[in-house]
């Protein structure tokens, strides 16, 4: 028996997307704190790491502005589809750079994929939301 995302309400869909948008910030926030966090989760020697760290920080901003304004647009009330396909279209760039870094074997192959299918995951979210919305 599967979920019929018909049936979920648009205030629901709304709720939801206000908490991906937290999870968003933080992640954000967070990596752009601490920007060799996410390389060395990927498998990187902490010299690639340190390297690499203001690459992560475009990632990490690019996360908490996405967070901030589908949150803005759920706490205003006005539509957030347009915050959802801009996180869709960052997560699916997201999953083939992971792919394609996994696949020349920049990053652990196990790691690589782990991290592909979360943006992959994103992307799915983010559609399912938007189909709801819709409705």
């Amino acid at each position: 028996m599967g979920i019929n995302y018909d049936a979920i309400s648009g205030n629901k869909v709304q709720t939801l997307a206000g908490l991906s948008s937290l999870g968003r910030i933080a992640i954000g926030v967070t990596t752009f704190i601490r920007p060799e966090t996410l390389p060395r989760a990927l498998g990187l020697d902490r010299g690639t790491a340190r390297r690499a760290a203001p690459l992560t920080r475009f990632f990490a901003a690019r996360e908490a502005a996405l967070g901030v304004g589908a949150l803005h647009a759920v706490r205003t009330g006005r539509d957030v589809t347009p915050w959802l396909v801009a996180q869709a279209i960052g997560d699916a760039g997201d999953a083939v750079a992971l792919a394609a870094a996994t696949r020349a074997r920049h990053i652990r192959p196990l790691r690589g994929v782990a991290f592909t299918l979360t943006a992959v995951s994103g992307v799915i979210g983010a559609t399912l939301a938007i189909r709801a919305l819709r409705r």
